[in-house]
């Protein structure tokens, strides 16, 4: 596709996002924070001073050319329901805290876009078309998924080399991110968006086998198996797989969590971002994470259901590593939510 086709869908994506679901208007002053040290990165930035022209109350700040605490000050002329967008490269860091938690307390509106020099020229348009507005799909489509995952009491995973895993257990109130802020505190995120998380309220209820075709490495980079290999979970818990060489150091990095090197299974999230899929993928990791399908969590890390094993001192809460599942269908009691590649909403 041209370029110049790929520029007027983003600069209708970047203005979708920011006045519409982010209910931006002429009085809201934007701040664009971006780097040059990607393609990608630029790209974006260019985006939004296409979408920005005409906006009255703008400030584009090259984070390279100022120090961090001269940036905190410029945005300290900033008020509440204003809006900063990050554009990184890889990750800005002005504190030790996550940035986008420090815009948040300012009751600020947020868009990140992280770790951009990930994407390979390839993925550009995929993540372009990532970041459209498709509400009309992903909210009925996160509606409906959580109310069938509140109701749920057996979640059956079967994967295309005939690996089933099993959730026989009612399963946590899932948390969404479908790009509605009407209800929320904190406005905005991480883009792209578009997923649904749960966790089994009994990871002891979790028993059975997944295929993994996916699976992220230290560096946040995802890696793509030649041929999905299988991990085999009892009681909750990861016990034997057929790790390949890439994917070894990250099951020794979680085994060190637990005194007796147990992996849980922890988080179930399904990805509704429908420009990123199997055949399309992003190689940055938080990004794929909304990749249409399945993705579960191995470790002992959850920020949103951390109580669960709190209990336990001699438990580190320190890694959490997502794993992508080859899928042919999910079932949620009796009925298909998943199959052929897509999901199934009635």
């Amino acid at each position: 596709m041209p370029f110049s086709s790929l520029s007027k869908e983003l600069a209708k994506n970047l203005s979708d996002t920011l006045f519409g679901q982010l209910k931006c208007n002429v009085d809201t002053h934007v701040m664009i924070i971006y780097d040059q040290q990607s393609p990608l990165s630029k790209i974006i930035t260019q985006g939004y001073e296409d979408v920005l022209l005409p906006h009255p109350a703008k400030t584009f700040l090259d984070f390279d050319a100022y120090k961090p605490e001269e940036l905190m000050e410029k945005m300290d002329d900033l008020s509440p329901n204003d809006c900063v967008v990050l554009v990184q490269s890889f990750s800005f860091r002005v504190s030790v805290y996550r940035w986008r938690l420090e815009l948040f307390a300012r009751k600020l509106k947020v868009v990140e876009h992280v770790r951009l020099s990930y994407m390979t020229t390839p993925q550009f348009p995929t993540y372009i078309r990532s970041l459209r507005d498709d509400s009309a799909f992903v909210q009925p489509a996160a509606h409906y998924l959580s109310k069938k995952i509140r109701e749920t009491t057996k979640i059956r995973v079967e994967c295309m080399g005939g690996s089933v895993l099993t959730y026989d257990s009612k399963m946590e109130p899932p948390t969404v991110n479908d790009g509605d802020y009407s209800k929320d505190e904190n406005k905005g995120g991480g883009y792209p968006i578009g997923e649904i998380f749960s966790e089994s309220m009994d990871i002891s209820k979790v028993n059975g086998e997944v295929e993994i075709y996916a699976f992220p490495g230290k560096d946040h980079k995802m890696r793509f198996a030649k041929k999905s290999f299988r991990i085999c979970i009892e009681n909750g818990f990861a016990v034997a797989g057929e790790y390949p060489p890439e994917f070894q150091p990250l099951v020794d990095m979680m085994k060190t969590e637990n005194p007796d090197g147990k992996i849980p299974i922890r988080e179930f999230g399904l990805g509704l971002n429908r420009a990123i899929t199997q055949n399309n993928p992003l190689t940055e990791a938080t990004a794929f994470e909304r990749v249409t399908g399945l993705h579960v969590s191995m470790g002992m890390k959850h920020g949103v259901y951390q109580k669960k094993f709190k209990k336990n001192k001699e438990l580190i809460q320190r890694y959490h590593v997502d794993v992508y599942p080859d899928v042919k269908r999910i079932w949620m009691d009796d009925t298909i939510v998943f199959e052929d590649g897509r999901f199934i909403i009635s």
